[in-house]
């Protein structure tokens, strides 16, 4: 008999103030674990975070707060060079709308992941890493914080021993040294769905992947992104679902 493995499948969503987008976002629910919700910073408001919370609570998903950079205007993507002070007030503020709004519905808050620039300055700098890893901890010890898998994120959560979720992604490529390739290289993206469910399914075995070095990588994932902002997010996420179950993979 074959041992059966989980998988959690995460995805950002509420990132629209559209309500047919929230429709969307919903229909994608039955097949992920874990949704990361958009709290103001580059995307979102109090009327998408409610939305999403009582979708989320209904299709029984663990539930995230999704801070960036307050920049709705570049959707959370650039880079801002902020104060401590500042950073820490702006994480502090979109936390705490999510717990507040958890608390409304009488659920509770499962993690934290940064969005867009910031996750990715965080996996790079680890100054920027403890901040964030930090910031969370003050807020509540118990909450996991989700980051690029083996990075500076992870290494600042076990410094402040805060619970830590190693992230992978099924449809990015890696450098050999473990980081993502930034979204405006030809190749950050893998370019068939094939490419993306064959790496989700890789990582969700534990298996090795191959960077574009060509250096195969054993990450520790605990947690696969799945992009919602995809146009085709629904019928990847019900392919992905289908994969997964039929190599004895539950999404949990």
């Amino acid at each position: 008999m074959t041992n059966s493995k989980t998988i959690d499948i995460n995805c950002d969503l509420g990132e629209s103030t559209n309500p047919s987008q929230w429709q969307l976002d919903a229909a994608l629910m039955p097949y992920i674990s874990s949704c990361n919700v958009a709290c103001g910073g580059h995307a979102g408001n109090p009327e998408s975070i409610r939305v999403t919370i009582a979708n989320a609570i209904r299709h029984q998903l663990k539930i995230g707060a999704h801070p960036s950079y307050p920049d709705k205007e570049n959707f959370g993507r650039v880079s801002i060079k902020l104060s401590e002070q500042t950073l820490r007030q702006t994480l502090q503020e979109q936390i705490q709308s999510m717990a507040e709004e958890c608390r409304r519905q009488n659920t509770g808050l499962h993690h934290v992941k940064p969005h867009g620039a910031l996750y990715n300055d965080a996996a790079a700098d680890k100054d920027l890493a403890y901040i964030i890893a930090d910031e969370v901890k003050r807020f509540d010890s118990n909450l996991k914080l989700i980051g690029l898998a083996q990075s500076n994120m992870y290494q600042a959560a076990e410094e402040l021993g805060l619970p830590f979720l190693h992230e992978g992604f099924m449809d990015r490529n890696y450098h050999a040294n473990t980081h993502l390739v930034p979204r405006g290289h030809t190749l950050a993206l893998h370019r068939t769905l094939e490419q993306s469910l064959d790496q989700a399914l890789t990582l969700a075995k534990g298996l090795p992947i191959t960077s574009i070095e060509g250096t195969p990588l054993e990450l520790k994932v605990d947690t696969i992104c799945l992009h919602g902002d995809n146009p085709s997010a629904q019928d990847i996420a019900k392919q992905l679902y289908q994969l997964l179950q039929e190599n004895n993979i539950s999404i949990a």
